[in-house]
């Protein structure tokens, strides 16, 4: 299976056929496509006009131009391009993998699906087109769709990690966690260095309660990222679940000196600061959080809960009571809940009193 480079390189390039407009026409592909490798999009994209020029139906230099401006987000433009490729190529797989990525980043899914379809159709061992139609599945909420097209890959490619990957993602969110985690083992197996494979490995093991062997894999992930937020994060929560705190709030301060606005590793901060009678230090990290997100319901639910352990109990109750209108979340539910805790005894009906009824 080509990897990024080799499959660029496999499906960019042209042989020359000896016709001389059709030759010329290759010849500026073939060094676009070499400009285009080496991240100069400038040049690719002149060779790639000048190859039309040539030859107006050359369905690699459509395509590649198409893929060009995908890249620079120009997608509605990208879809011309490979449109006109298929209208000469009508079973090119590499156009249609290209087309269903363009249509679904517009957020025509309809078309997506119906370009990626047409993919795998044509070639049943184009992996690429698997991975993508996987990914679209995935991304459009078609769980069961999404793993067929990985094992499909995969039978294609039996060797590929980021198919591993993929598939242990789409098995996790069936709630299929032991067959999750052997997906995922392999992964990391067949590439070691790949920090999102032990990323999710620690996620999966994470949902199964191993939390040492989820810390020790989101350590692994560290050790290779040492710069990414979220998988950080991730350490600090499966640290804070196994009763760590002091080395999950040092996680959290890590993330929160690569990303300052990091709103839920604010508000892991301020409960944990709230736990231990800090107060104002719980006040600071959640004010944080309410300068960026006013609506943020846990911040306002834990906000009112620190006011009310100051005295300012009217105003805690305000902010309880303005939480509580909001029955979208569970702590709209936990806020009645402090509401009635602080309410009053209800009155006895002095008819009751006087005949011992309750």
């Amino acid at each position: 299976m080509d990897g990024p480079k080799e499959f660029l390189t496999r499906h960019l390039v042209q042989t020359r056929p000896g016709d001389a407009d059709v030759d010329d026409a290759v010849a500026h592909n073939n060094r676009g496509a070499r400009a285009h490798l080496q991240g100069d999009r400038d040049s690719a994209r002149r060779e790639y006009e000048a190859a039309l020029a040539s030859d107006p139906a050359n369905p690699t230099a459509l395509n590649n131009l198409g893929f060009l401006l995908a890249q620079e987000g120009q997608f509605a433009d990208a879809i011309v391009q490979y449109e006109k490729a298929l209208a000469i190529d009508p079973a090119r797989g590499t156009a249609l993998v290209n087309l269903g990525n363009a249509r679904a980043a517009l957020g025509d899914f309809a078309g997506a699906f119906d370009a990626l379809g047409k993919a795998v159709a044509a070639d049943e061992e184009n992996a690429l087109a698997w991975d993508n139609l996987g990914k679209l599945c995935l991304a459009t909420g078609r769980l069961t769709e999404a793993e067929h097209a990985w094992r499909s890959a995969l039978g294609i490619a039996p060797r590929q990690a980021r198919f591993y990957l993929s598939l242990g993602i789409v098995v996790a969110a069936q709630q299929r966690i032991d067959e999750a985690v052997d997906l995922l083992d392999t992964a990391t197996r067949l590439d070691p260095n790949s920090a999102e494979a032990w990323d999710q490995l620690g996620l999966v093991l994470f949902g199964r309660q191993d939390l040492g062997s989820a810390a020790a894999a989101l350590r692994h992930a560290l050790s290779i990222a040492p710069d990414h937020v979220e998988m950080r994060h991730h350490l600090a929560t499966v640290l804070l679940a196994a009763g760590n705190h002091a080395a999950g709030a040092e996680q959290l301060a890590k993330v929160l000196a690569l990303s300052p606005r990091h709103a839920a590793a604010s508000l892991d901060l301020a409960v944990l600061a709230l736990s231990a009678g800090r107060l104002e230090e719980s006040l600071t990290h959640l004010g944080r959080v309410l300068a960026d997100a006013p609506e943020d319901p846990r911040a306002r639910y834990y906000r009112a809960m620190v006011l009310r352990l100051q005295g300012h109990r009217a105003e805690a109750n305000g902010a309880f009571q303005e939480l509580a209108q909001d029955d979208g979340t569970k702590y709209a539910g936990w806020a009645r809940e402090r509401l009635a805790e602080d309410a009053p005894p209800a009155a006895h009906n002095e008819a009751t009193e006087r005949t011992g009824v309750r």
